[in-house]
């Protein structure tokens, strides 16, 4: 375990805020993990673990130990034993692997399963945590194994998809903050099972190769998604950013109703026995916040979900914007927005 002192982390968060950490490592395995946790018991500092750094807000310098996941393998089945399995088979990925890639990886391998959710930042170990889903599909769909380090105690272990509690942008990781995902295994299916329920993907596949949807390749979701995307959502490697800043939120049904007669043009979707989510979006652009510029910070004009800052911007400004926006929806529509990204101070993570 290589130790550093006093790094900045500009680098390692896609809002490229300004903060430093006081102790800074690297994880490219296990046993990094182990002395780390002996350093922060012996210093009795506090930690935090960054992936992708597209997922978290930070506001002040970190008094601790910040550890950059690194264990970033992959193992696909070789090719005798890709001729033996069945048409589903099991795909293991280190927690510090880009998750694009291995979406990327498994549509060019002629693999279904994960194209729906191209292109969205963070790195594996990340995908479980936040459950991420896009456009129909969720993670919980095609997850088998999470392997988990916990922090606390040193101990390592396994959890099966149905022991982690999924739910809509959320696990029983975000309950067990000290459980470190180590590795994933998925489960995935060769051969065409295009997931095309939301009807932008169908109409992008038909534009983008005149074919329709029903018979889409993986390789032709991931393009309609990728295209989606982009047209959408600003690139963090351009534009400071954390993709989408506030969850859809989830009203009851009458609620739903109440909301959709004074605002015709609602956008909501059910949930089987949970009532309707709403987007988030549209709530928010609906009050004019889409291209609003508050000094260093702001709303994309193309998507009011995101926020925006510049390379000056302070983790407090971001947050002061979020919470001007929250007090809005409130005041307007009576839903109370959740921030989704994870928020940090000097000593460890807070909520707003």
């Amino acid at each position: 375990m290589e130790l550093q002192r006093r790094v900045n982390l500009k680098p390692y968060n896609t809002l490229s805020l300004n903060v430093e950490a006081a102790y800074f490592v690297a994880i490219n395995c296990l046993d990094d993990l182990r002395q780390a946790r002996k350093f922060c018991h012996d210093k009795c500092c506090p930690w935090l673990l960054i992936g992708g750094g597209s997922n978290l807000v930070l506001t002040q310098d970190f008094e601790g130990l910040v550890m950059l996941m690194a264990m970033d393998q992959v193992f696909w089945p070789v090719e005798k034993e890709k001729q033996s399995i069945s048409k589903t088979f099991s795909v293991n990925a280190q927690a510090g692997y880009e998750w694009d890639l291995l979406v990327a990886e498994s549509v060019a391998r002629g693999a279904s399963g994960l194209e729906n959710l191209s292109l969205i930042p963070g790195q594996v170990g990340a995908a479980p945590i936040q459950n991420i889903g896009a456009y129909g599909v969720e993670l919980k769909h095609c997850l088998e194994l999470v392997q988990v380090f916990n922090f606390d105690t040193g101990d390592t272990f396994e959890l099966a998809a149905k022991d982690c509690e999924f739910g809509y942008r959320d696990s029983v990781f975000k309950r067990n903050r000290s459980w470190i995902v180590t590795q994933v295994q998925f489960s995935l299916t060769y051969g065409n099972q295009p997931q095309v329920s939301y009807g932008i993907i169908a109409d992008t596949i038909m534009s983008l190769s005149g074919e329709l949807a029903a018979n889409a390749s993986p390789q032709q979701v991931r393009d309609a998604v990728i295209h989606i995307r982009r047209s959408k959502l600003p690139d963090p490697k351009k534009v400071p950013n954390v993709g989408s800043f506030f969850k859809n939120p989830i009203v009851s049904d009458s609620q739903k109703q109440k909301l959709a007669q004074q605002w015709p043009g609602l956008v909501a979707y059910a949930i089987d026995g949970k009532g309707h989510k709403l987007a988030a979006g549209w709530l928010i652009d609906q009050l004019g916040w889409k291209g609003f510029k508050q000094g260093d910070v702001g709303v994309h004009e193309h998507q009011a979900l995101v926020l925006v800052c510049s390379g000056v911007a302070t983790g407090k400004d971001v947050l002061d914007l979020a919470q001007t926006i929250k007090v809005d929806v409130a005041k307007k529509f009576g839903v109370t927005l959740e921030v989704e990204p994870r928020l940090f101070d000097n000593r460890g993570e807070f909520y707003l």
